[in-house]
């Protein structure tokens, strides 16, 4: 499915767009009691393709009366970096900064129990959504963990549905970042690939 070397982004995401607007989705049938997580996973390689898609998503839902909160952690992340003064700083001593003192303070600043979740949070409280998209995830890795998002989101989105857009492969029970890294592993979120209307 989405991790063969003939996935195609336009076809994926007309699929996605008739999953998502359907009444059946948007009741949250089918999901057993269970949160209304979801991960769309595709290959690496298609990358280019999809982050483009996924802006075009938003707008095609938004033009069928659902509104989407579209969430890209590398942008967020940066917006962090800049609130907090330390984007410029970091960019100038990057390259002589040793990796594990600007790992060390990227993590320090873009903590995701303290900083990160609160900052989505408090954009979901900002506007009425239907749903939540989270993409950007292969950007911000290895600072913001793709299972770390979704252990901590649960309260923010409630029975709200969730879609995390996942550069590599989750098979109902591992999350693996560029289909190398394996993440933790994470139970709770449904394959969207496999969701069926």
């Amino acid at each position: 499915m989405p991790n063969e070397p003939r996935y195609n982004a336009l076809l994926h995401f007309d699929k996605l767009f008739a999953v998502l607007s359907s009444s059946r989705f948007l009741n949250k049938e089918g999901l057993g009691g269970e949160l209304p997580f979801f991960i769309h996973s595709y290959p690496v390689a298609k990358e280019s393709e999809v982050a483009p898609q996924i802006t075009s998503l938003i707008k095609r839902l938004g033009n069928a009366q659902i509104e989407v909160l579209g969430i890209n952690l590398y942008t967020l992340c940066i917006d962090i970096l800049k609130r907090e003064n330390v984007l410029e700083q970091i960019l100038q001593q990057e390259s002589k900064m040793p990796k594990q003192r600007l790992v060390k303070t990227l993590n320090s600043v873009l903590n995701v129990d303290k900083v990160v979740i609160p900052e989505i949070h408090e954009r979901a409280e900002s506007r009425h959504h239907d749903m939540v998209f989270l993409y950007g995830v292969g950007e911000v890795y290895p600072m913001v963990r793709s299972h770390t998002i979704l252990n901590n989101i649960q309260t923010l989105t409630g029975d709200i549905p969730m879609v995390m857009f996942f550069p590599g492969t989750y098979n109902n029970e591992s999350l693996t970042l560029f289909d190398r890294l394996k993440d933790d592993n994470y139970y709770r979120a449904h394959l969207l690939n496999e969701y069926t209307i």
